[in-house]
Order: C-alpha cells, then sequence, then structure tokens
C-alpha cells in the first residue's frame, strides 16, 4: 500500500491549490480531508487484533463505495457541505485508487483492492503501478512499513508529494493572481 505521504498529499493538494477565500482552504475542510485519505486504512486495526491477520486489509473500506461511505461520514463529522464536503469525500475515494496503484511491474498481482465491491469481489491491482510495496503483505506486514526495504518506497512516495504539492501551490498561486487581476 502506499503510506499515508501519497494518500495525505493528494488530498492536501486541493486545499493547496484552491484560491484564497475557498472552502477548501478552512482548517477544518484540510483536516478533514487529510483523515478522510487515510481512514480506509482503519481495517489495519482488525489486522492487527482479529485471526486471520492482513487477509482484514483491502476489504470493503478500499472499494469505491467503502471510501465514499466513509468520506461521506468524516464529511459529515466535519459539518462540511457543499464544495469541502465533496472534496473529503473524493479524498476518501482516492485511497483506493492510489492502493490500486501499488506493486512490482512484471510480477503477478498478490494484493490487490476490490474497488468494485460490493458489486464484484474480484481484486484489482494496475498493469503498471506507480507506487512500490514495502512488505506489508508478509510476515510481520506492519513492522515491514519501518525496514530497509521500505526507504525506497518511501522516498518514491515523497518524491510524488512533493511534485503534487509543488504543482498544487503554483496552480493556486496562479489562480489566485488571475482573480486579483479580474478585480
Amino acid at each position: 500500500m502506499p503510506s499515508p505521504i501519497a494518500h495525505l498529499a493528494a488530498a492536501v493538494a486541493a486545499g493547496v491549490a484552491a484560491p484564497a477565500g475557498s472552502p477548501l482552504r478552512a482548517r477544518r475542510a484540510l483536516l478533514a480531508a487529510a483523515i478522510a485519505s487515510v481512514i480506509p486504512d482503519a481495517d489495519l486495526l482488525l489486522s492487527a487484533t482479529l485471526p486471520g491477520g492482513i487477509a482484514w486489509h483491502h476489504g470493503p473500506t478500499h472499494s469505491l463505495f467503502g471510501a465514499a461511505l466513509l468520506g461521506c461520514l468524516v464529511a459529515l463529522a466535519a459539518r462540511l457541505r457543499g464544495t469541502a464536503g465533496l472534496w473529503v469525500v473524493v479524498s476518501a475515494v482516492l485511497h483506493p485508487l492510489f492502493d490500486w496503484q501499488l506493486g512490482l511491474p512484471g510480477q503477478p498481482p498478490t494484493f490487490g483492492v476490490p474497488l468494485f465491491w460490493p458489486m464484484r469481489e474480484a481484486r484489482y491491482v494496475a498493469a503498471h503501478p506507480i507506487f512500490r510495496p514495502f512488505g506489508i503483505h508478509e510476515p510481520g506486514f506492519l513492522a515491514n512499513m519501518f525496514t530497509r526495504s521500505a526507504v525506497e518506497p518511501y522516498a518514491r512516495e515523497v518524491v510524488f508529494a512533493a511534485v503534487v504539492l509543488g504543482y498544487a501551490f503554483f496552480a493556486g498561486r496562479w489562480s489566485g493572481r488571475g482573480q486579483a487581476d479580474r478585480n
């Protein structure tokens, strides 16, 4: 799975890119979007506590429907509507799409996401994934997030986050200038 770095970068990028005064710039909206971006991984708590271990991860919370439902719950809890509420839901839905983009090129999928659950149980992995795994599906799964083999995937995600947030920052500055010029 991509780490919280990639999930958070995508969620925060909209707020950073939004023009000044946008509801996406509000702290509550940014915090809710950040929470929604990682909330599908709450199923890791089940993985750590119930028999079957990692089998609980990448379950219904990693489907488009499940993530959207979780995003709606976070938006409701944060009392967000309109554009800000929608962005919170989108931030949650990006999570399974990012996890779909996980794997090793040329390797058969070992750990996909059930994108279309509850209509289909099939798990999906992108043919040319962006993110590299760091052994979460292997024995000692959560501990593998803190090993040397995780350094390279984290480095890729930091670069991804820097590019996404840098683009969002400059897009936001550019769109803010355009509005100032119009006034």
